[in-house]
This record gives structure tokens, sequence and C-alpha cells, in this order.
């Protein structure tokens, strides 16, 4: 069976033509879809709607080739061509079209999918709160995924956010939710490996529940001048979590981690360009639209704020709130596609076409306190107030869960003339934080 978050994750990418793979990073890969060298528009839609068909027809990589090859070569894309790279400005001799080059095409974004579909799956299920690594059946596996393969370890434990399979180009190792009884009958048992058709030995894998001390090596891209740190075992482009959409919460929380003192105020300014730069702004738009559609589990969640140090402060002095170790502000799909949701379009007060002001109400707002809840007000047209709601200790994630931190609990607009009840009662009785 074809998980729909799985088609869902391809169908809602943008086509993002691009040279290199390396000019499309990371977590952009989460909302585009790109193919280095196809940079035509009608190409690069092509060879995705072929990778949708194929996911949702579950078809064999030799039926994928067979049905888009002759669509590549009649447009011209297929063999060697001459490009100038739009970067660098050299001629190079290019390789597009190709049966192995459709086959990176086909694994790679075929097996990215499936993950993220079974990401969605185990985040919505609360009998399954750990997540098992398995290697897959390739015949020449990397060393570090060896040993990673039988490392059980809670789904929120921030391992993940840079393990997460497909680990690399060719990476076949793949996931599987576990719940607790199981987890330790495997403790005791191991996994058991039957033997291969072809005469391989069976074997028992041993269960690991501590996660590994990560080791980075420097890469260097020497055509961005991009330098990053990255896992050994990750190759590079590959160091973040395909199935998270949402995934920046635990990346944010890691960030964000307050020592006793709080954290340093450059910190914020470091928080405050990531969710303003245009990836997130394009991500965050992107989340909104799966939301609305109902394309984007209830417990899905993104990264829209963080309780800045002075808020938090604020709270636990005069109201003995204590933040916890978690300041990342969330907002979850339900919030987006609930009855309060509806309830909101009927009034012509939904979040839409003005999704970014929940971004910058967060940063740029002003803040108060009301009975327990952080309240944002930013100013978004004339006369026209974005009144954002967070509960500083909201419970989240799925059924079962005991994750706690900031949540966004309610979007309105409001209106800021004198006859508007609801603005007046925020800056007239309300204490006011920043």
């Amino acid at each position: 069976m074809i998980p729909k978050e799985a088609l869902d994750y391809i169908k809602n990418k943008k086509l993002r033509p691009a040279f290199s793979y390396r000019d499309v990073w990371n977590e952009e890969h989460a909302t585009n879809f790109t193919v280095a060298k196809a940079m035509q528009i009608d190409v690069l839609g092509d060879i995705k709607q072929a990778v949708e068909k194929a996911i949702e027809d579950g078809l064999p990589f030799e039926q994928f080739k067979t049905q888009i090859t002759p669509t590549l070569q009649a447009k011209g894309w297929w063999g060697k061509k001459e490009m100038v790279d739009p970067v660098t400005g050299e001629t190079v001799n290019a390789q597009l079209g190709s049966d192995r080059r459709l086959k990176t095409i086909y694994d790679t974004n075929t097996r990215s999918a499936y993950q993220e579909g079974r990401w969605e799956r185990s985040q919505e299920s609360a009998a399954h709160p750990y997540l098992m690594y398995r290697v897959g059946p390739s015949q020449h596996h990397r060393q570090e995924h060896l040993s990673w393969d039988g490392l059980v370890l809670p789904k929120d434990d921030p391992w993940w956010n840079s393990h997460y399979p497909p680990n690399g180009w060719g990476c076949k190792c793949w996931t599987m939710a576990e719940s607790e009884a199981r987890k330790e009958r495997l403790e005791k048992s191991g996994i058991t490996v039957p033997p291969t058709h072809d005469g391989q030995p069976g074997y028992t894998v041993p269960v690991k529940t501590q996660a590994p001390p990560t080791r980075y090596k420097t890469w260097v891209d020497n055509r961005t001048g991009r330098i990053e740190k990255i896992p050994m075992g990750i190759s590079p482009g590959f160091n973040w979590n395909q199935g998270r959409m949402g995934r920046d919460i635990p990346l944010f929380d890691d960030f964000m981690k307050k020592g006793k003192d709080g954290f340093h105020p450059d910190i914020e300014a470091v928080a405050r360009t990531i969710l303003t730069s245009q990836i997130k702004r394009d991500e965050f738009v992107s989340f909104i639209g799966q939301s609305q559609k109902r394309d984007a589990v209830g417990s899905k969640a993104t990264a829209v704020g963080f309780v800045e140090n002075k808020v938090a402060s604020w709270l636990k002095k005069n109201e003995g709130m204590e933040i916890g170790d978690s300041v990342t502000i969330a907002l979850e799909a339900r919030l987006l596609n609930g009855p309060k949701a509806v309830r909101h379009g009927k009034a012509g007060d939904a979040i839409g076409a003005g999704a970014l002001t929940v971004l910058d109400a967060l940063i740029y707002g002003r803040v108060y306190f009301d009975e327990g809840n952080l309240i944002y007000l930013f100013a978004h047209s004339a006369g026209r107030y974005s009144k954002i709601t967070v509960n500083p200790r909201l419970k989240r994630g799925g059924r079962g869960s005991e994750l706690l931190g900031p949540g966004v609990v309610n979007i309105e607009s409001i209106g800021a003339s004198i006859n508007d009840g609801e603005y007046r009662r925020i800056i007239e009785d309300l204490k006011q934080i920043k």
C-alpha cells in the first residue's frame, strides 16, 4: 500500500530548475522538486509527473524508465550536451538523461517520499513511541549505516534530525515504528535476519538503545563556498530529516538550548534571521496550504517563533511560570483545519493570503500576558491587527504525547477602531511584556 503522505510529499513540491544538485540544499528539498541540469520547466514537470505516477501506482524502476525515456529524448534532454553553468560561467559537457541518471532520480525521490510517509504515520501513533533504524537490501553498506542497524530511539530523539534515512546517494536504509513491548522483547532476543535466497546465511542483529556519539567531518562546497559540518556516514545534502516537513521544531530547540542564565542575545538574532529567510517563508506558506487542504495530519507542526529570553524571564519573575528547555513556538496543522479554523473562515478572519503575518507577529509584535497565555499583537494593515495566542506550556504532538512547549492556540484578525472591544481590552487591561 502506498502511503498517502508519500504521494502528497511529492505532489506538493514546487518545480525548481537548477543546474547543480547543490543549488537546492537540504531542507529546500522539502518544498522544491529539482533535477540537476533540468533547466526547462516542462522537462522538470515531466520528470516530476513520472515520479508521482511511480509512487501512486507502485511502479518498479524499469517501468518508470520505459514511460519517461521517450518524452525526455523527444525534448532533447538526453545524453551529453554543452551547457553554461550560470554560477561559474563555465561551459561544461553536462550529462542529461541516461539510464543511470533516471535510476538516481527514481531511487532518491521515491525513497525520500516513502520515508516521509513512514515518519508521518509514526508520529501519529501514540502506541509506537520508538523508531528503529534498519539497513536496506544493498550489497555494499556504508560502515556507519551498519553500526546503526538495530538502533531503537524515541521518535523525538534529536539523533533523527540528521540521521533519518535515506542518508546518502543509493542509501536503502529505512525505519520501523516500535512499541514499548516490542522494544523490550527485541532488546532481549535481538533481530533475526533469515538466510537469503542466494545462499547468504542468517544472523542476529543486536538492538541498541543509546544514540551513538556523532563524529563530524568538515565539507566545503567548492561551487558555492558553503562550509558545513556533516555527520560521518551521511552524504552532503542528506543531513536532514526527509520525513519532517515541520522538522524545524527539534532543530530550533537544539539551537535555542538555554543555560541556567537563558541564552545569549546573539542566538535570538540568528533565530530571527532564520525565521525571516525566504526558505523558511516558502516552507511556511506550503505548510499552511497543506494544512488547510487537510494534506497535513493534525499533529504535524512547524516552528513559527520562539519565546524570547526577556519574555521567559518576565513570566518566571511575575507569574512563577517556567518555560522549560523548549522555547520554540510551534503551530500544529490541526489549528488550521479543525473546527476553530472553520469558524474563523466563516467570519472572514481565517489565516490565508496573509499567512506570513503569523511569522512577523511572533518576531516583531507586542507581547501581552492574558490569564496564562501570551498575546502577540501585530499591525498587518490599516486598522487591522494579527492577534496570536500562545500557550507557553502546550501539550504537543499526537494522542498520548507528553511533549510540552510553547504552541499557538488561536490566530485571528482584530480591528483597532474605538468600537473594537477585543483590541481595547488587550491594550488597556493586559500587562504588556514587550
